[in-house]
């Protein structure tokens, strides 16, 4: 791997991280729908221009009812659930739990897709749960009200990940990932936007009268929604494919073990978050599971996230 290609792929790594911190900032003041929104506005906005240019349109229109299933699955189903639970849960917390797509992944693949389950990804599947297990046994993390209710909203978030990737697999195999994403995002964001705009910001803390409006929603929350819409959702993508194309899908694949690293080291800088010696150790437990559970997997189809990195996403992620 040259230089280059280091440096986009540790930038991209800190890019998603700091997604679960501008979640963090962004999602008390503006509400789950609200973020989810605009972060799938925006990054459409930014993607379908480029199907354009690659003359891919007539293939986005062909796949249009089966990207309707691919936007629920891996747009709005998960950034709804991590927008949410990013209004209980710290940003390192959150970025732990994102990293165990990969992990579903597996397990989806082998339940649903008869995806073959050797006894060194069955290893990999129970390290995993382990892992997840050691930090739910961190009382120190799920103290605050809210948060255990949060971590399964995160985890049914990255499980809907999952999903996505086997179901783009089955069905929208033949768009590219940037098509792919650019129709998802689009999809998404036709079903979102315009209740999110009627129903209005959606803070945590909102008065008895009900009275928050978009003209209320602080500066700071919209500087990370869009700091979250343009960086950590539109040029990471394009970063992401960049590095297929350079170095291949398995090395790009390397920056899911990144993402947590960087996930709480942002937290802990800007949010006063702690890392706990328990963080750490599951964490290595999580990312060691899932490196396991995905040996010999075959290489999924792409879907949008975070995501999250969203990791567990297709020929390019």
């Amino acid at each position: 791997m040259k230089p280059r290609d280091l440096i986009e792929l540790l930038f991209l790594a800190a890019v998603w991280g700091g997604s679960f911190l501008f979640l963090r900032v962004a999602s008390p003041a503006i509400g789950p729908l609200g973020v989810a929104a605009f972060r799938v506005t925006g990054g459409a906005m930014m993607l379908l221009p480029l199907v354009v240019l690659h003359r891919e349109g007539a293939a986005l229109r062909r796949h249009l009812p089966q990207l309707v299933g691919a936007a629920i699955l891996s747009s709005i189903l998960p950034f709804l659930g991590l927008s949410q639970a990013s209004r209980s849960l710290p940003a390192g917390l959150l970025s732990i739990l994102n990293a165990t797509t990969p992990m579903w992944g597996a397990l989806v693949g082998w339940l649903w897709a008869r995806e073959k389950l050797s006894l060194l990804r069955a290893t990999g599947l129970a390290l995993s749960f382990a892992g997840v297990a050691l930090l739910a046994s961190d009382g120190h993390q799920f103290s605050t009200e809210g948060a255990a209710g949060g971590a399964m909203l995160a985890l049914g978030s990255t499980l809907m990940y999952a999903f996505a990737v086997h179901y783009n697999k089955r069905y929208l195999s033949t768009l590219s990932p940037l098509t792919n994403s650019a129709g998802t995002l689009a999809v998404a964001s036709a079903l979102l936007i315009l209740p999110a705009l009627w129903v209005g910001p959606q803070p945590a803390h909102a008065t008895a009268s009900g009275d928050a409006s978009w003209a209320h929603v602080p500066t700071g929350a919209w500087t990370a929604l869009l700091t979250l819409t343009v960086l950590c959702t539109g040029v990471a993508y394009l970063i992401f494919y960049r590095l297929i194309d350079r170095i291949g899908a398995s090395r790009a694949l390397t920056v899911t073990f990144l993402i947590p690293v960087f996930g709480m080291m942002w937290g802990a800088l800007f949010l006063g978050e702690h890392i706990t010696t328990m963080m750490l150790a599951s964490t290595t437990v999580i990312l060691l599971g899932t490196w396991l559970s995905n040996q010999g997997a075959a290489l999924p189809t792409p879907v949008l996230d975070e995501a999250e990195p969203r990791l567990a996403t297709h020929k390019h992620q």
